[in-house]
């Protein structure tokens, strides 16, 4: 078998109709069939069963057929890179991440990866409020960002695909009266302070955990805090308590405890990019994603 007949076969898998197939193929039935036949025959194994009029496939054939899919795949994506590498692929590629989120044990290995392929393109790298990395996705002056899947899920014209689990914590100071429980509910905070990012800093943010509030009935004493790292300074002087998830960078954070809580919000690390950046540096880093 040769690649093009995989193509052939793979196609005619996922339309289980030959006709349909045929027409993506740009090829005539016959021909197709043909192509089918000759894999059978080279392999012999049967690759398809009709039963009344469905088309099904056998059991070896619907395991060679995820095999095959993922080998076309590579190869498709090898052609495209080794394309990709004679003719040169230049320009920059400007990465924004979350203030306060830890991608230390994932950015690292995926930057390596790209820049050891494409090392004349040149990687800008910046800390930005959450604000400011969905405007400049916008703008154009990002062409991706590392941020909870909250924060970019509903907004249009963004796309994104989620690299890291993630779960919400209450973060408090070690002296704080809950802070050695393993577990606090929600209902139980209406006498706290709370520490929450401006509106204008995370706008869904601040929208989620208000309605969470609201959810409970009650609104707790709430201090705003213009960043993630002056939240850590109030929690530090003990002056309240705030929302942090399990990739804040002030995860161990000496006198500083993570108490589990009712979780709201997808708050799982995602890489977003806008829709229409047609960088192509941008291109190929999702592929390396």
């Amino acid at each position: 078998m040769d690649f093009l007949q995989i193509k052939y076969f793979i196609t005619a898998a996922s339309c289980l109709n030959f006709s349909k197939a045929a027409d993506q193929l740009y090829i005539t039935q016959p021909a197709l069939s043909r192509q089918i036949n000759s894999i059978e025959k080279e392999l012999n194994i049967q690759l398809f069963i009709r039963i009344g009029h469905e088309l099904r496939l056998t059991p070896a054939a619907k395991l060679l057929y995820r095999e095959f899919l993922q080998l076309y795949e590579r190869y498709e994506d090898s052609v495209e890179r080794a394309n990709t590498i004679q003719h040169g692929v230049t320009g920059k590629l400007s990465i924004g991440v979350l203030d306060g989120i830890r991608i230390d044990d994932i950015f690292p290995n995926l930057l390596k990866a790209f820049s050891s392929e494409y090392p004349e393109v040149e990687i800008d790298l910046s800390y930005q409020d959450m604000s400011n990395l969905i405007s400049n996705l916008y703008e154009g002056i990002l062409d991706m960002a590392f941020s909870p899947q909250h924060e970019v899920e509903k907004h249009t014209y963004l796309d994104y695909k989620k690299i890291a689990d993630s779960k919400s914590f209450l973060a408090m100071h070690e002296s704080h009266p809950l802070a050695d429980k393993k577990y606090i509910r929600f209902a139980e905070l209406e006498d706290e302070t709370f520490i929450i990012l401006k509106p204008n800093i995370s706008e869904i943010g601040h929208t989620l955990i208000m309605d969470e509030f609201k959810k409970h009935g009650f609104r707790p004493n709430i201090v705003y805090s213009p960043s993630m790292f002056t939240s850590f300074l109030y929690i530090q002087a003990a002056l309240g308590i705030t929302m942090f998830d399990s990739r804040s960078i002030f995860r161990n954070a000496p006198g500083i405890r993570f108490v589990d809580t009712d979780q709201f919000g997808h708050p799982d690390v995602t890489v977003a990019w806008h829709v229409d950046n047609t960088n192509e540096a941008l291109l190929i880093f999702k592929k390396t994603i």
